[in-house]
C-alpha cells in the first residue's frame, strides 16, 4: 500500500523549530523584506536599504565610493597635468630671471651715461688766443698731473651746481679713472668719475674733491673727437684754437661668466654734440 508524500509546510516546520512564522512570508521574502520572531516576542523586519530606495545592488555599491581603479586613473590624470604646469612655470620663472637681469644691468649703464652726457655737453677751455682763468686747455697729448688710471684729457664743464654752502663756482674739472674693480665678482675695471672744484689751490696739483664708481666691469674706454670731417682720437685746444664738434666715448664691457644668460659681452657709444664753442678774439672782415 503506498502512502502519499509528507508534505510539510512552511508554518509547520516553523513551529517544530520554535518560531512563529507571520503571514505573507513569502510575499514578503520577494519584497525583500524578512520577517520572523520568537513566541512571545513581536516580530522582527529586515530590509535590504538599495531595495527599498528602488536600487538595484549594483547602483547601490557604485554610490557608496570610488573603486582603486577610478583613483589610480584620477591620480594619473592629475600628475599629467602637475607636471605640464611646472613646465611653463619653469619657463615663466626662468624668463623673468633673465628679464631681471637685463634690467639690472641697464640701470647702471644709463645712470652712467646721464652723468657722462652732461658733463661733456658743458665742455668750456682756454685756446691759444684766449687765457680764461679756472679753466684750462683740452689736451690729450702733452698731458700734465696726470690721474692714475686716467683716460681722456681733463674736462673743464660748467655743469657744477653752487648750493651757496661751498665756495665753489659752477666751473669744475671732471677726469675719467679705470681703476681695479672693487666687486671680485665682475671681472674688469670701475669707471670712476673723479670731480675737482678747488681750480686755485694752495698746493699744486690739485686732487679730486669727490670721486664716484660710475660703472663696473668696463674693460676698456676710448674717446674720440669729431673735427667737422672726420673722427680724431686726439685733440689739443692750444694748437686747433677750439673745441671739437662732438665727442664719442666708446665704452666695452668686459666678458663676464655668462653661463645662465648665455650674452656676449657689451658695448655702448655715447656721442655728444658740442654747440658751445670757445672765442677766438680774431676779428673777420667782412666784404
Amino acid at each position: 500500500m503506498r502512502t502519499a508524500p509528507r508534505t510539510t509546510s512552511i508554518a509547520a516546520r516553523a513551529a517544530r523549530r520554535g518560531l512563529n512564522p507571520q503571514p505573507g512570508t513569502a510575499a514578503l521574502r520577494s519584497a525583500g523584506v524578512l520577517a520572523c520572531g520568537f513566541p512571545g516576542r513581536p516580530a522582527r523586519s529586515f530590509q535590504n536599504p538599495a531595495l527599498s530606495r528602488g536600487r538595484t545592488p549594483i547602483a547601490a555599491r557604485a554610490a557608496a565610493g570610488f573603486t582603486l581603479i577610478e583613483l589610480l586613473l584620477a591620480i594619473s590624470i592629475m600628475s599629467l597635468i602637475l607636471a605640464s604646469m611646472s613646465g611653463i612655470l619653469y619657463i615663466a620663472f626662468r624668463l623673468q630671471n633673465g628679464t631681471t637681469d637685463l634690467l639690472e644691468q641697464s640701470m647702471p649703464v644709463e645712470q652712467a651715461l646721464t652723468f657722462i652726457q652732461r658733463d661733456l655737453a658743458n665742455v668750456v677751455c682756454n685756446n691759444a688766443s684766449n687765457n680764461v682763468m679756472l679753466i684750462g686747455s683740452f689736451q690729450t697729448i702733452n698731458q700734465t698731473n696726470v690721474l692714475p688710471g686716467q683716460i681722456g684729457p681733463d674736462f673743464y664743464t660748467t655743469g657744477g651746481e653752487p648750493d651757496g654752502l661751498v665756495p665753489w663756482g659752477d666751473i669744475e674739472k671732471i677726469d675719467y679713472l679705470l681703476s681695479p674693480s672693487t666687486n671680485r665678482a665682475l671681472a674688469g675695471s670701475d669707471l670712476v668719475r673723479a670731480v675737482t672744484r678747488n681750480l686755485l689751490p694752495v698746493i699744486s696739483p690739485a686732487q679730486p674733491d669727490q670721486k664716484t664708481v660710475l660703472l663696473s666691469g668696463v674693460d676698456n674706454v676710448i674717446f674720440t673727437y669729431y673735427n667737422g670731417l672726420s673722427w680724431d682720437q686726439n685733440w689739443d685746444s692750444t694748437q686747433q684754437t677750439n673745441l671739437p664738434c662732438g665727442i664719442k666715448m666708446h665704452i666695452a664691457m668686459a666678458a663676464q661668466d655668462n653661463r645662465r644668460t648665455g650674452a656676449a659681452p657689451l658695448s655702448y657709444d655715447l656721442i655728444i654734440p658740442l654747440d658751445v664753442q670757445m672765442s677766438t678774439n680774431v676779428s673777420i672782415s667782412l666784404q
